[in-house]
Protein backbone atom coordinates (compact mmCIF):
# COMPACT_ATOMS: atom_id res chain seq x y z
CA UNK A 1 0.00 0.00 0.00
CA UNK A 2 0.93 3.90 -0.58
CA UNK A 3 -0.44 5.19 2.27
CA UNK A 4 1.59 5.35 5.85
CA UNK A 5 -0.85 3.43 7.20
CA UNK A 6 -4.72 2.90 7.66
CA UNK A 7 -5.94 4.94 10.56
CA UNK A 8 -7.59 2.81 13.50
CA UNK A 9 -10.37 3.87 15.06
CA UNK A 10 -10.06 4.89 18.99
CA UNK A 11 -12.16 3.79 21.32
CA UNK A 12 -15.93 4.22 19.90
CA UNK A 13 -18.14 6.08 21.78
CA UNK A 14 -19.31 4.55 24.92
CA UNK A 15 -22.95 6.29 24.33
CA UNK A 16 -22.74 5.57 20.63
CA UNK A 17 -24.01 8.57 18.94
CA UNK A 18 -26.36 9.32 22.38
CA UNK A 19 -28.46 11.82 20.62
CA UNK A 20 -29.72 9.65 17.69
CA UNK A 21 -31.29 8.15 21.05
CA UNK A 22 -33.16 11.28 22.22
CA UNK A 23 -33.89 11.63 18.55
CA UNK A 24 -37.86 11.64 19.31
CA UNK A 25 -37.42 14.31 21.92
CA UNK A 26 -35.85 16.42 19.83
CA UNK A 27 -38.73 15.58 17.14
CA UNK A 28 -41.39 17.27 19.04
CA UNK A 29 -39.70 20.14 21.42
CA UNK A 30 -37.09 22.73 21.41
CA UNK A 31 -37.64 24.06 17.57
CA UNK A 32 -35.63 26.96 16.72
CA UNK A 33 -37.36 29.09 13.98
CA UNK A 34 -36.55 27.18 10.74
CA UNK A 35 -38.88 29.72 8.74
CA UNK A 36 -36.07 32.12 9.09
CA UNK A 37 -33.47 29.78 6.47
CA UNK A 38 -34.64 30.37 3.24
CA UNK A 39 -35.98 27.76 1.10
CA UNK A 40 -34.45 26.77 -2.34
CA UNK A 41 -31.16 28.20 -1.82
CA UNK A 42 -27.65 26.68 -0.65
CA UNK A 43 -26.73 28.44 2.40
CA UNK A 44 -23.14 27.55 2.70
CA UNK A 45 -22.28 28.46 6.58
CA UNK A 46 -24.90 28.22 9.30
CA UNK A 47 -23.76 27.76 12.99
CA UNK A 48 -23.92 24.29 14.86
CA UNK A 49 -24.70 25.25 17.91
CA UNK A 50 -22.43 25.40 21.26
CA UNK A 51 -19.81 25.04 19.04
CA UNK A 52 -17.14 27.25 16.26
CA UNK A 53 -18.36 24.52 13.21
CA UNK A 54 -20.57 25.26 10.92
CA UNK A 55 -22.57 23.45 8.16
CA UNK A 56 -24.44 24.11 4.76
CA UNK A 57 -27.89 23.80 4.72
CA UNK A 58 -30.47 23.59 1.63
CA UNK A 59 -34.42 23.48 2.76
CA UNK A 60 -36.44 22.19 -0.93
CA UNK A 61 -38.65 24.55 -1.80
CA UNK A 62 -41.88 22.03 -0.46
CA UNK A 63 -40.09 22.19 2.65
CA UNK A 64 -42.57 22.54 5.81
CA UNK A 65 -41.56 22.78 8.88
CA UNK A 66 -44.63 21.82 10.45
CA UNK A 67 -44.44 17.91 9.15
CA UNK A 68 -41.87 15.28 10.02
CA UNK A 69 -39.18 15.54 6.73
CA UNK A 70 -36.70 13.71 5.68
CA UNK A 71 -32.65 14.13 5.71
CA UNK A 72 -29.57 13.78 3.71
CA UNK A 73 -26.22 13.47 5.93
CA UNK A 74 -23.62 15.29 3.36
CA UNK A 75 -19.95 14.39 4.00
CA UNK A 76 -17.10 16.12 1.80
CA UNK A 77 -13.92 14.79 2.01
CA UNK A 78 -12.11 18.59 2.23
CA UNK A 79 -14.81 19.53 4.75
CA UNK A 80 -16.30 21.74 1.87
CA UNK A 81 -20.37 21.36 2.38
CA UNK A 82 -21.17 23.21 -0.86
CA UNK A 83 -18.88 21.51 -2.80
CA UNK A 84 -20.91 18.06 -2.56
CA UNK A 85 -24.14 19.68 -1.49
CA UNK A 86 -24.65 21.52 -5.11
CA UNK A 87 -24.75 17.97 -6.87
CA UNK A 88 -27.63 16.87 -4.44
CA UNK A 89 -30.06 19.55 -4.93
CA UNK A 90 -32.19 18.70 -7.78
CA UNK A 91 -33.18 15.40 -6.48
CA UNK A 92 -33.78 17.14 -3.04
CA UNK A 93 -36.25 18.75 -5.10
CA UNK A 94 -37.16 15.78 -6.63
CA UNK A 95 -37.76 13.59 -3.54
CA UNK A 96 -38.21 16.42 -1.10
CA UNK A 97 -34.95 16.10 1.12
CA UNK A 98 -33.55 18.33 3.71
CA UNK A 99 -29.79 18.87 3.49
CA UNK A 100 -27.29 18.89 5.69
CA UNK A 101 -23.60 18.92 4.84
CA UNK A 102 -20.57 19.53 7.45
CA UNK A 103 -17.83 21.84 6.92
CA UNK A 104 -16.15 20.19 9.65
CA UNK A 105 -15.52 16.88 8.96
CA UNK A 106 -12.90 15.92 6.53
CA UNK A 107 -10.34 13.06 5.62
CA UNK A 108 -7.10 13.20 7.95
CA UNK A 109 -8.95 13.75 10.83
CA UNK A 110 -9.31 10.73 13.50
CA UNK A 111 -12.51 8.95 12.84
CA UNK A 112 -13.64 9.71 16.34
CA UNK A 113 -13.29 14.10 16.18
CA UNK A 114 -15.29 13.37 13.20
CA UNK A 115 -17.55 11.38 15.02
CA UNK A 116 -17.43 14.62 18.03
CA UNK A 117 -18.31 16.81 14.93
CA UNK A 118 -21.06 14.77 13.07
CA UNK A 119 -22.62 14.53 16.76
CA UNK A 120 -22.97 18.45 17.41
CA UNK A 121 -24.19 18.69 13.90
CA UNK A 122 -26.88 15.95 14.03
CA UNK A 123 -28.16 17.42 17.53
CA UNK A 124 -28.40 21.03 15.78
CA UNK A 125 -30.24 19.68 13.20
CA UNK A 126 -32.51 17.40 15.28
CA UNK A 127 -33.29 20.67 17.76
CA UNK A 128 -33.97 22.65 14.72
CA UNK A 129 -36.07 20.67 12.44
CA UNK A 130 -38.79 17.85 13.12
CA UNK A 131 -37.00 15.02 11.75
CA UNK A 132 -38.37 11.60 10.10
CA UNK A 133 -36.47 9.12 12.29
CA UNK A 134 -37.43 6.84 9.35
CA UNK A 135 -35.93 8.94 7.03
CA UNK A 136 -32.44 9.80 7.76
CA UNK A 137 -29.88 9.40 5.07
CA UNK A 138 -25.98 9.67 5.06
CA UNK A 139 -24.37 10.49 1.97
CA UNK A 140 -20.31 11.37 1.02
CA UNK A 141 -17.80 11.20 -1.42
CA UNK A 142 -13.93 9.18 -1.03
CA UNK A 143 -12.93 9.50 2.30
CA UNK A 144 -16.75 11.30 3.55
CA UNK A 145 -18.39 8.26 1.75
CA UNK A 146 -16.41 5.53 4.29
CA UNK A 147 -16.86 7.76 7.07
CA UNK A 148 -21.04 7.74 6.19
CA UNK A 149 -20.88 4.22 5.86
CA UNK A 150 -19.10 4.18 9.55
CA UNK A 151 -21.63 6.02 11.17
CA UNK A 152 -24.77 4.15 9.68
CA UNK A 153 -23.07 1.58 11.36
CA UNK A 154 -22.19 2.62 14.45
CA UNK A 155 -25.39 3.89 14.72
CA UNK A 156 -28.66 1.89 13.41
CA UNK A 157 -30.73 4.90 12.68
CA UNK A 158 -29.33 5.63 9.28
CA UNK A 159 -32.40 4.10 6.86
CA UNK A 160 -29.67 4.61 3.52
CA UNK A 161 -26.09 5.38 2.22
CA UNK A 162 -25.22 7.02 -0.87
CA UNK A 163 -21.56 6.00 -1.35
CA UNK A 164 -19.70 7.61 -4.24
CA UNK A 165 -16.17 6.73 -5.12
CA UNK A 166 -15.19 4.74 -1.84
CA UNK A 167 -17.36 1.81 -0.33
CA UNK A 168 -16.99 0.93 3.69
CA UNK A 169 -14.83 2.41 6.52
CA UNK A 170 -11.60 0.62 6.66
CA UNK A 171 -11.80 -0.53 10.21
CA UNK A 172 -13.59 -3.21 10.22
CA UNK A 173 -15.63 -3.23 13.55
CA UNK A 174 -17.66 -0.04 11.88
CA UNK A 175 -18.58 -2.35 8.83
CA UNK A 176 -22.29 -3.70 8.20
CA UNK A 177 -22.31 -7.34 8.78
CA UNK A 178 -26.55 -7.34 9.02
CA UNK A 179 -29.37 -5.60 7.19
CA UNK A 180 -28.56 -2.54 8.82
CA UNK A 181 -29.26 0.10 6.33
CA UNK A 182 -29.55 0.35 2.11
CA UNK A 183 -26.77 0.51 0.45
CA UNK A 184 -26.15 2.76 -3.20
CA UNK A 185 -22.45 3.11 -4.38
CA UNK A 186 -21.45 5.30 -7.21
CA UNK A 187 -18.46 5.00 -9.22
CA UNK A 188 -16.90 6.08 -12.37
CA UNK A 189 -15.39 3.74 -14.62
CA UNK A 190 -11.92 5.57 -14.28
CA UNK A 191 -12.38 5.96 -10.24
CA UNK A 192 -9.43 4.16 -8.61
CA UNK A 193 -11.63 2.98 -6.50
CA UNK A 194 -13.52 1.54 -9.28
CA UNK A 195 -12.50 -2.68 -8.36
CA UNK A 196 -13.25 -1.94 -4.30
CA UNK A 197 -16.85 -0.70 -5.42
CA UNK A 198 -17.69 -4.18 -7.15
CA UNK A 199 -15.60 -5.63 -4.07
CA UNK A 200 -18.23 -4.06 -1.40
CA UNK A 201 -20.90 -5.10 -3.60
CA UNK A 202 -19.50 -8.76 -2.79
CA UNK A 203 -19.36 -8.09 0.63
CA UNK A 204 -22.43 -6.58 0.77
CA UNK A 205 -24.68 -9.48 -0.96
CA UNK A 206 -22.75 -11.90 1.08
CA UNK A 207 -24.72 -10.15 4.73
CA UNK A 208 -27.90 -9.48 2.51
CA UNK A 209 -27.39 -6.20 3.43
CA UNK A 210 -29.83 -4.19 0.85
CA UNK A 211 -27.41 -2.95 -1.61
CA UNK A 212 -26.57 -1.67 -5.07
CA UNK A 213 -24.13 -0.47 -7.63
CA UNK A 214 -24.16 2.19 -10.53
CA UNK A 215 -21.58 2.57 -12.70
CA UNK A 216 -20.60 5.03 -15.09
CA UNK A 217 -17.96 6.60 -17.21
CA UNK A 218 -16.10 9.24 -14.69
CA UNK A 219 -13.43 10.17 -12.90
CA UNK A 220 -12.54 10.19 -8.81
CA UNK A 221 -14.94 13.30 -7.92
CA UNK A 222 -18.34 13.75 -6.73
CA UNK A 223 -20.95 12.56 -9.22
CA UNK A 224 -23.24 14.61 -11.73
CA UNK A 225 -26.35 15.34 -10.17
CA UNK A 226 -28.41 12.52 -12.42
CA UNK A 227 -26.27 9.58 -10.93
CA UNK A 228 -27.10 11.13 -7.75
CA UNK A 229 -30.34 11.34 -9.30
CA UNK A 230 -30.11 7.69 -9.78
CA UNK A 231 -29.41 6.63 -6.38
CA UNK A 232 -31.68 8.59 -4.96
CA UNK A 233 -34.38 7.43 -6.94
CA UNK A 234 -33.08 3.27 -6.17
CA UNK A 235 -33.80 4.92 -2.21
CA UNK A 236 -37.17 5.64 -2.97
CA UNK A 237 -38.06 1.97 -4.51
CA UNK A 238 -36.12 1.02 -0.81
CA UNK A 239 -38.36 3.44 1.05
CA UNK A 240 -41.34 1.94 -0.96
CA UNK A 241 -40.48 -1.68 0.60
CA UNK A 242 -40.32 -0.98 3.27
CA UNK A 243 -43.40 1.49 3.84
CA UNK A 244 -41.95 4.15 4.40
CA UNK A 245 -42.99 5.82 1.94
CA UNK A 246 -46.16 5.50 -0.28
CA UNK A 247 -45.71 4.17 -3.37
CA UNK A 248 -45.88 6.41 -6.00
CA UNK A 249 -46.83 4.35 -9.73
CA UNK A 250 -45.95 7.49 -12.09
CA UNK A 251 -42.61 7.45 -10.40
CA UNK A 252 -41.98 3.64 -10.83
CA UNK A 253 -42.56 3.74 -14.08
CA UNK A 254 -40.55 6.37 -14.96
CA UNK A 255 -37.49 5.31 -13.21
CA UNK A 256 -38.11 2.14 -14.83
CA UNK A 257 -37.88 3.26 -18.31
CA UNK A 258 -34.82 5.46 -17.48
CA UNK A 259 -33.05 2.61 -16.28
CA UNK A 260 -33.93 0.58 -18.95
CA UNK A 261 -32.99 2.55 -21.33
CA UNK A 262 -29.55 3.09 -19.82
CA UNK A 263 -29.08 -0.25 -19.77
CA UNK A 264 -30.37 -0.38 -23.37
CA UNK A 265 -28.00 2.17 -24.33
CA UNK A 266 -24.72 -0.12 -23.58
CA UNK A 267 -25.56 -3.27 -25.46
CA UNK A 268 -23.91 -2.93 -28.80
CA UNK A 269 -20.43 -1.51 -27.05
CA UNK A 270 -20.26 -2.57 -23.52
CA UNK A 271 -22.41 -5.68 -23.21
CA UNK A 272 -20.42 -6.46 -19.50
CA UNK A 273 -22.24 -3.23 -18.25
CA UNK A 274 -25.28 -3.50 -20.46
CA UNK A 275 -26.00 -6.91 -18.44
CA UNK A 276 -24.73 -5.69 -14.90
CA UNK A 277 -27.83 -2.94 -15.57
CA UNK A 278 -30.48 -5.15 -16.43
CA UNK A 279 -29.79 -7.49 -13.67
CA UNK A 280 -30.36 -4.48 -11.46
CA UNK A 281 -33.36 -4.17 -13.55
CA UNK A 282 -34.69 -7.30 -12.43
CA UNK A 283 -33.66 -6.87 -8.91
CA UNK A 284 -35.57 -3.95 -8.10
CA UNK A 285 -38.16 -3.81 -10.56
CA UNK A 286 -39.58 -7.34 -10.00
CA UNK A 287 -42.45 -6.17 -7.87
CA UNK A 288 -44.06 -3.85 -10.45
CA UNK A 289 -43.51 -5.08 -13.65
CA UNK A 290 -42.97 -9.21 -15.74
CA UNK A 291 -39.22 -8.79 -16.27
CA UNK A 292 -39.22 -12.29 -17.84
CA UNK A 293 -38.22 -10.60 -21.07
CA UNK A 294 -35.61 -9.09 -19.56
CA UNK A 295 -34.34 -12.51 -18.28
CA UNK A 296 -33.98 -13.56 -21.40
CA UNK A 297 -32.31 -10.72 -22.67
CA UNK A 298 -29.82 -11.17 -20.03
CA UNK A 299 -29.53 -15.01 -20.85
CA UNK A 300 -28.93 -14.08 -24.99
CA UNK A 301 -26.53 -11.31 -24.10
CA UNK A 302 -24.49 -13.62 -22.07
CA UNK A 303 -24.49 -16.52 -24.19
CA UNK A 304 -23.21 -13.84 -27.20
CA UNK A 305 -19.14 -14.85 -27.86
CA UNK A 306 -18.70 -10.57 -27.66
CA UNK A 307 -20.09 -10.86 -24.27
CA UNK A 308 -17.58 -13.79 -22.77
CA UNK A 309 -14.88 -12.28 -24.77
CA UNK A 310 -16.09 -8.91 -22.68
CA UNK A 311 -15.53 -10.46 -19.48
CA UNK A 312 -12.73 -12.46 -20.30
CA UNK A 313 -11.19 -9.58 -21.13
CA UNK A 314 -12.16 -7.09 -18.30
CA UNK A 315 -11.01 -10.27 -15.61
CA UNK A 316 -7.36 -10.12 -18.07
CA UNK A 317 -6.94 -6.12 -17.59
CA UNK A 318 -8.10 -6.30 -13.37
CA UNK A 319 -5.35 -8.93 -12.98
CA UNK A 320 -2.75 -6.34 -15.10
CA UNK A 321 -4.22 -3.64 -12.72
CA UNK A 322 -3.36 -5.53 -9.52
CA UNK A 323 -0.23 -6.62 -11.02
CA UNK A 324 1.15 -3.00 -11.82
CA UNK A 325 -0.03 -1.76 -8.54
CA UNK A 326 2.00 -4.22 -6.98
CA UNK A 327 5.10 -3.38 -8.94
CA UNK A 328 4.54 0.25 -8.47
CA UNK A 329 4.03 -0.07 -4.44
CA UNK A 330 7.04 -2.47 -3.68
CA UNK A 331 9.50 0.31 -5.47
CA UNK A 332 7.56 3.00 -3.61
CA UNK A 333 7.79 0.90 -0.29
CA UNK A 334 11.78 0.53 -0.80
CA UNK A 335 11.78 4.10 -1.47
CA UNK A 336 10.17 5.47 1.18
CA UNK A 337 12.07 3.10 3.86
CA UNK A 338 14.82 5.49 2.89
CA UNK A 339 13.02 8.68 2.46
CA UNK A 340 14.37 8.96 -0.67
CA UNK A 341 14.54 7.48 -4.22
CA UNK A 342 17.54 5.54 -4.48
CA UNK A 343 18.85 6.75 -8.53
CA UNK A 344 16.71 10.53 -8.21
CA UNK A 345 13.30 9.08 -9.61
CA UNK A 346 14.99 8.01 -12.66
CA UNK A 347 12.62 4.50 -12.79
CA UNK A 348 9.40 6.54 -11.35
CA UNK A 349 10.40 9.35 -14.71
CA UNK A 350 10.84 5.72 -16.94
CA UNK A 351 7.92 4.48 -15.75
CA UNK A 352 5.21 7.37 -15.72
CA UNK A 353 6.28 8.07 -19.26
CA UNK A 354 5.45 4.95 -20.28
CA UNK A 355 1.92 4.96 -18.15
CA UNK A 356 1.45 8.37 -19.58
CA UNK A 357 2.48 7.35 -23.50
CA UNK A 358 0.01 4.36 -23.28
CA UNK A 359 -2.66 6.12 -21.48
CA UNK A 360 -2.74 8.79 -24.60
CA UNK A 361 -2.45 6.37 -26.92
CA UNK A 362 -5.38 3.66 -25.75
CA UNK A 363 -7.64 6.57 -24.16
CA UNK A 364 -11.05 5.59 -23.65
CA UNK A 365 -10.29 1.30 -24.21
CA UNK A 366 -11.32 -0.42 -20.90
CA UNK A 367 -7.29 -0.75 -20.97
CA UNK A 368 -7.04 2.88 -20.92
CA UNK A 369 -9.70 3.92 -18.49
CA UNK A 370 -7.32 1.06 -16.04
CA UNK A 371 -3.67 2.46 -16.60
CA UNK A 372 -5.97 5.79 -15.86
CA UNK A 373 -7.19 4.58 -12.44
CA UNK A 374 -3.51 3.05 -11.84
CA UNK A 375 -2.26 6.70 -11.93
CA UNK A 376 -4.31 7.83 -9.74
CA UNK A 377 -4.42 5.90 -7.22
CA UNK A 378 -0.67 5.83 -7.07
CA UNK A 379 -0.91 9.85 -7.02
CA UNK A 380 -3.63 9.68 -4.57
CA UNK A 381 -1.57 7.05 -2.51
CA UNK A 382 1.68 9.59 -2.33
CA UNK A 383 -0.33 12.66 -1.37
CA UNK A 384 -2.46 10.84 1.16
CA UNK A 385 1.36 9.86 2.73
CA UNK A 386 2.27 13.29 1.85
CA UNK A 387 -0.01 14.59 4.34
CA UNK A 388 0.67 12.09 7.35
CA UNK A 389 4.14 12.46 7.05
CA UNK A 390 3.67 15.93 7.63
CA UNK A 391 1.26 15.52 10.67
CA UNK A 392 3.64 13.09 12.06
CA UNK A 393 6.75 15.68 11.48
CA UNK A 394 8.85 13.00 9.13
CA UNK A 395 9.34 15.89 6.97
CA UNK A 396 11.94 14.16 4.58
CA UNK A 397 9.25 10.94 3.83
CA UNK A 398 6.92 13.89 3.16
CA UNK A 399 9.49 15.72 0.92
CA UNK A 400 10.29 12.22 -1.00
CA UNK A 401 6.24 11.51 -1.57
CA UNK A 402 5.90 15.19 -2.36
CA UNK A 403 9.25 15.31 -5.27
CA UNK A 404 7.41 12.12 -6.14
CA UNK A 405 4.00 14.26 -6.65
CA UNK A 406 5.86 16.77 -9.26
CA UNK A 407 6.43 13.90 -11.52
CA UNK A 408 2.77 13.32 -11.97
CA UNK A 409 2.30 17.13 -12.83
CA UNK A 410 5.87 18.48 -14.17
CA UNK A 411 3.38 21.62 -15.35
CA UNK A 412 1.49 22.58 -11.95
CA UNK A 413 2.66 25.40 -9.53
CA UNK A 414 1.20 23.77 -7.02
CA UNK A 415 3.07 20.63 -6.62
CA UNK A 416 6.52 22.69 -6.56
CA UNK A 417 5.04 24.32 -3.71
CA UNK A 418 4.19 21.67 -2.18
CA UNK A 419 8.43 20.26 -2.55
CA UNK A 420 9.65 24.08 -0.95
CA UNK A 421 7.33 23.44 2.17
CA UNK A 422 9.35 19.68 2.97
CA UNK A 423 12.63 21.65 2.18
CA UNK A 424 11.65 24.91 4.32
CA UNK A 425 10.43 22.11 7.38
CA UNK A 426 14.54 20.81 6.94
CA UNK A 427 15.96 24.17 6.81
CA UNK A 428 17.36 23.65 3.55
CA UNK A 429 17.20 27.18 1.92
CA UNK A 430 18.66 26.62 -1.46
CA UNK A 431 15.94 23.63 -2.75
CA UNK A 432 13.26 26.23 -0.99
CA UNK A 433 14.26 29.12 -3.04
CA UNK A 434 14.90 26.94 -6.06
CA UNK A 435 11.25 25.42 -6.02
CA UNK A 436 9.73 28.50 -4.82
CA UNK A 437 10.58 30.29 -8.10
CA UNK A 438 9.88 27.18 -10.43
CA UNK A 439 6.34 27.54 -8.34
CA UNK A 440 6.40 31.34 -9.35
CA UNK A 441 7.43 30.89 -13.01
CA UNK A 442 4.50 28.24 -13.51
CA UNK A 443 2.11 30.75 -12.22
CA UNK A 444 1.06 29.97 -8.25
CA UNK A 445 -2.08 31.88 -7.64
CA UNK A 446 -1.05 34.42 -5.16
CA UNK A 447 2.23 33.59 -4.70
CA UNK A 448 2.84 36.60 -2.19
CA UNK A 449 1.09 35.68 0.09
CA UNK A 450 3.58 32.92 1.15
CA UNK A 451 5.56 35.46 2.37
CA UNK A 452 3.32 35.60 5.24
CA UNK A 453 3.08 31.63 5.73
CA UNK A 454 5.02 31.02 9.86
CA UNK A 455 6.99 28.46 7.80
CA UNK A 456 8.98 30.43 5.65
CA UNK A 457 9.23 33.67 8.17
CA UNK A 458 12.91 32.03 9.13
CA UNK A 459 13.65 33.11 5.71
CA UNK A 460 12.35 36.70 5.53
CA UNK A 461 15.58 38.52 5.80
CA UNK A 462 17.61 36.34 3.76
CA UNK A 463 17.75 38.89 0.33
CA UNK A 464 17.05 36.07 -2.15
CA UNK A 465 14.12 35.15 -0.39
CA UNK A 466 12.77 38.85 -0.46
CA UNK A 467 13.65 38.94 -4.14
CA UNK A 468 11.13 36.47 -5.14
CA UNK A 469 8.55 38.69 -4.33
CA UNK A 470 9.70 41.91 -5.83
CA UNK A 471 7.73 43.49 -8.67
CA UNK A 472 9.72 44.47 -11.71
CA UNK A 473 8.98 47.70 -13.88
CA UNK A 474 7.71 45.32 -16.82
CA UNK A 475 5.41 43.59 -14.03
CA UNK A 476 3.64 46.76 -12.46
Amino acid sequence: MLSVKLIPLKKLFCMRFVYFFVLNFYAFIGFSQPNSFEKGKILPEISVNNSSETYALYLPKSFDETVLSAVVFIFDPSGNGVNGMQHFVTSAEKFNYILVASNNTKNGVPYDTNFEITNRLFATIFSTFKIDERQIYAAGFSGGSRLATAIAALTGKIQGVIACGAGLAINKSVTPTQKMFSFIGLVGDEDMNYQEMFNTKTWLDQFSVANELFVYNDTHRWPPSEQIERAFGWLELQAYKKAIRSIDSQFVQSYFETQYKIADSLVIHNKFRAVHEYESIMRNFAPYFEIDATQQKVIAIKKSPEYQQQVAARAAIIQEENDLYEKFSKVYSNDILAAESTDNFQWWRKELHQLNTAITQQANSPRGKMLKRLKYSIFAGAYESSESYVAAKKYKHALYCNQLLVYFNPEKAYWYFRVAQSYAHTNDFKNTIRNLKKAKDLGLPQFERIQQLPLFAKFKQKRRFQKLFEVSEKDK
